[in-house]
């Protein structure tokens, strides 16, 4: 949906981190978005992705051709 803000109401999160993992729970997968791209990017790391929920992140890791990315590490970013 392009951002937290849209899927927040729906369901009934107050922050970032509240909606992923409400996402998450409610069946869906963590994901990089590149929200100047407007593209959004699997992460095959679902664990490490978790810890970051909800975050501005820094992945580092390889773009396979179905546009997931095979982690190696995930940062807080700015």
């Amino acid at each position: 949906m392009g951002s937290h803000d849209n899927m927040m109401k729906g369901e009934g999160a107050t922050n970032a981190k509240e909606c992923a993992i409400a996402c998450v729970k409610s069946g869906g997968k963590y994901a990089l978005y590149d929200s100047a791209a407007k593209r959004a990017y699997k992460l095959d790391n679902q664990k490490k992705a978790g810890s970051f929920a909800g975050q501005k992140v820094t992945i580092t890791g390889t773009l396979d051709s179905d546009d997931s990315i095979e982690v190696k590490n995930i940062q807080a970013g700015s």
